[in-house]
C-alpha cells in the first residue's frame, strides 16, 4: 500500500501526524485543535492530512487511502464539508457575520454523513467579537465537527480558546534532518557557495520549507548586495542603505542587518564561528566588528527591532519616513554616541 505522503515528503511532521491519529485510533480525540508554527514547516500540509485520514472511507490504521471519493474530493480542495476560513486580505479582520456563517453551517447534515471540519489559517485575523463568536461555538461542541486553528504566536488567541483546545506547537527539526532534506530537494545543491544551504537554515528559522524557497528565490543573491552596501554606507553615508531598503523586502532586508549585527556581537565575544548566523558571509561580519564596538552594536540592533515592529503594527505608515529616522538614529549611535 502506497504511504501517506506526509511521511516521505516533510519527515518532521510525521511525529505530530501519528500522535494526533493515534488518538483519533484510541478514541481520545479532541474537538478542536490549535497548532503553533513558523512558517516553512508545512503545517498546512499536516492539517491537509488529518484532514483526509478523517474523512477517508477506506483508511487502514494510520493512512488513508487516497483513493476514495472523500480523499480525492479533499486533495482537489473542493469537499463541500471542509470549510477553510483563509487570509485572503492581510489588512481586514474575519468578521463576527462569518462566525455566523459558520454556526449555521455547522447546525445542518453533512453533505457526505463523516462530518465537518472549520479551518482557519491565520487566527491573528480574528478580532474580540469573532473570537468570543468562536468561544461560545466551542463551549457548545456539535458531533462529528472538528476545528483546526494555526496561529504564529499563542497570544494571537484568546486564552479561553486556548483553553478548550489542544495545542501542538509544530518545532523545527534539527538542524542536520534540514540539511539533509534541503540537499535532497534541491538538484544543483553543489552550486551553492560554502555553508549557503546552512545559512539559510539558520536565518529562516530552521524551516527547510522558507530555507528552499529563499534559496530558490533571486533575492537570495541581493543579500551579500544588501550586506556589501551596510558596509560601504557604515564607512561613508549611512544614508545610502535607503534605496535598497525601501522596498516591499523592508521587514526581511532589516532582519538581516539585525542578524548579521548578532553575529558581530558574536566576533566581538570571540565564539565559535560555527555558530553564526551568517557563516557564508564571515568577511563582512569582520569588516563591521572593526568599524563599531560591542556597545554601540547592541543599541543599533534595539533600534532596528523597535522600528521594525512599528512597521508590522502600522500597515499604512510611511516606510520611507520610518527608515529615514532609523538610518539616521543607526548614525547617530554609532557615530557619535560615546
Amino acid at each position: 500500500m502506497k504511504k501517506y505522503p506526509i511521511l516521505s515528503y516533510y519527515p518532521w511532521l510525521d511525529f505530530f501526524y501519528k500522535k494526533i491519529i493515534s488518538q483519533f485510533l484510541n478514541k481520545k480525540n479532541y474537538k478542536a485543535y490549535i497548532f503553533c508554527s513558523l512558517y516553512g514547516l508545512g503545517t498546512n500540509i499536516l492539517i491537509f492530512s488529518l484532514i483526509k485520514w478523517i474523512f477517508c472511507i477506506n483508511k487502514k490504521k494510520i493512512y488513508s487511502c487516497l483513493k476514495c471519493k472523500n480523499c480525492i474530493l479533499i486533495e482537489k480542495n473542493i469537499h463541500p464539508d471542509v470549510h477553510i476560513i483563509q487570509d485572503n486580505n492581510k489588512k481586514v479582520s474575519i468578521s463576527i457575520e462569518l462566525i455566523r456563517n459558520i454556526t449555521d453551517i455547522i447546525s445542518k447534515s453533512s453533505y457526505r454523513d463523516v462530518g465537518k471540519v472549520i479551518w482557519f489559517t491565520n487566527a491573528s485575523k480574528l478580532n474580540v467579537s469573532s473570537s468570543n463568536a468562536i468561544l461560545k461555538i466551542l463551549e457548545e461542541p456539535c458531533n462529528n465537527t472538528w476545528f483546526f486553528i494555526q496561529c504564529k504566536n499563542k497570544t494571537d488567541l484568546l486564552p479561553t480558546i486556548y483553553s478548550r483546545c489542544q495545542f501542538w506547537y509544530i518545532w523545527p527539526p534539527n538542524e542536520k534532518i534540514g540539511i539533509l532534506w534541503l540537499k535532497k530537494k534541491i538538484k544543483n545543491y553543489k552550486f551553492f557557495k560554502k555553508d549557503s544551504i546552512k545559512t539559510a537554515l539558520r536565518i529562516c528559522n530552521n524551516a527547510p520549507i522558507y530555507a528552499y524557497k529563499l534559496l530558490n528565490n533571486v533575492i537570495w543573491e541581493k543579500r551579500s548586495i544588501l550586506y556589501n552596501i551596510l558596509v560601504s554606507s557604515l564607512e561613508k553615508d549611512i544614508m545610502n542603505l535607503l534605496s535598497i531598503l525601501n522596498n516591499k523586502n523592508i521587514l526581511l532586508y532589516l532582519n538581516w542587518i539585525y542578524l548579521i549585527l548578532l553575529d558581530v556581537i558574536k566576533m566581538h565575544l570571540n565564539i565559535d564561528k560555527k555558530f553564526f548566523y551568517n557563516l557564508d558571509q564571515i568577511y563582512f561580519i569582520h569588516k563591521i566588528s572593526n568599524l563599531i564596538l560591542e556597545d554601540k552594536i547592541l543599541l543599533m540592533i534595539k533600534k532596528i527591532l523597535f522600528f521594525s515592529n512599528i512597521l508590522i503594527k502600522i500597515n499604512t505608515i510611511n516606510h520611507e519616513l520610518v527608515l529615514i529616522n532609523l538610518l539616521f538614529s543607526l548614525e547617530k549611535i554609532y557615530k557619535y554616541n560615546k
